[in-house]
């Protein structure tokens, strides 16, 4: 125990996963003393359909984060109710719904650029610009419908959505799961992967040693864009509806997905596994007090309990070790 602990404390993030992975198996306790309903077969199923949306924000925050600035995108859930929208007034207009998509996660990464040009361009402070575009761009999804969703969309969408392979949602084995496996590749084996880290780490060293930091953080939010784009397509396919408040709460979950799974707020240091766990974390809390009655106001509490404790590091479990030994 000694030992395991004494490795996790030279390497930070692998105590942190350990953490998180402690933290989860406590959730899962805890839900399913709360509420008998948690253990049922179905309830895996249930919380995985809750997953795929809101991690792929997560993972879009993950990056911008990483890369120092420090950056944030507080505009990522009103991406997801915008582009919705969009993607349902082409459908509307009568455009096939696969093309409308391709469209809307082209239109996805536009509103991510826009918040990218703002922040690193003109270099207005991220949590400014990000929070003036949140209300801009859920404000034209609100006004464009008048608060009405857009409904119209084939049975055969909701497969994404609503369909399941081997009882796991196609949402999370064939979107999320894919997208968290390539960004890890991304982080851990390329040159790009090491150009974020350098970034958070000291932005003056990576500009002076030839990286064009503005076009790699601005590449960044057009991802974030994407992503929150692509999390969209499977809210429409879900509910066969494009709702003008379906991303509404989200990006603050997002940004906490993000610091709980490691990501220091400063950059320089995260990786996507951590952000994976701490999504089902997340959820796991979610659907469990969800199922308990417990008020939406005591959720959001817990969550940032949890929030605080992971915080602690492998050293602090060290030092508990020793003092019991």
């Amino acid at each position: 125990m000694s030992n395991l602990l004494t490795r996790l404390q030279g390497d930070p993030l692998k105590a942190r996963l350990v953490l998180l992975l402690c933290l989860w198996l406590v959730a899962l306790i805890a839900m399913s003393l709360l509420s008998p309903y948690f253990l049922q077969a179905s309830t895996l199923p249930y919380l995985l359909q809750y997953v795929p949306i809101l991690g792929l924000l997560g993972l879009g925050q993950t990056l911008i984060i990483l890369a120092g600035g420090p950056g944030i995108d507080l505009s990522v859930g009103s991406i997801v109710s915008l582009v919705g929208v969009f993607i349902g007034a082409l459908v509307a207009a009568g455009l096939g719904v696969w093309p409308a998509c391709i469209a809307g996660l082209l239109f996805g990464g536009l509103l991510g650029l826009v918040n990218g040009i703002l922040v690193n361009v003109l270099n207005i402070p991220s949590l400014m610009a990000t929070l003036a575009t949140m209300f801009a761009y859920g404000g034209v999804a609100l006004a464009t419908t008048q608060g009405t969703p857009i409904g119209g969309f084939p049975q055969a969408f909701g497969w994404l959505g609503q369909g399941t392979t081997l009882g796991m949602p196609n949402a999370f084995l064939f979107v999320l799961l894919p997208v968290a496996f390539v960004l890890h590749v991304m982080l851990k084996r390329t040159t790009v992967g090491r150009h974020i880290v350098a970034c958070g780490n000291d932005e003056r060293a990576a500009h002076l040693s030839g990286l064009n930091v503005v076009r790699l953080r601005v590449g960044l939010y057009v991802l974030s864009g994407f992503l929150s784009a692509l999390g969209s397509i499977i809210s429409l396919s879900w509910f066969l509806a494009a709702r003008p408040d379906a991303g509404k709460g989200m990006e603050l979950l997002a940004v906490t997905i993000a610091v709980l799974g490691g990501t220091h707020i400063f950059g320089g240091t995260g990786g996507i596994p951590g952000t994976i766990i701490a999504i089902l974390i997340v959820t796991t809390l979610q659907i469990g007090l969800q199922l308990a009655n417990i008020s939406p106001a005591w959720q959001l509490g817990i969550i940032g309990v949890m929030l605080i404790a992971s915080v602690s590091r492998a050293g602090n479990l060290r030092r508990l070790w020793s003092i019991n030994q």
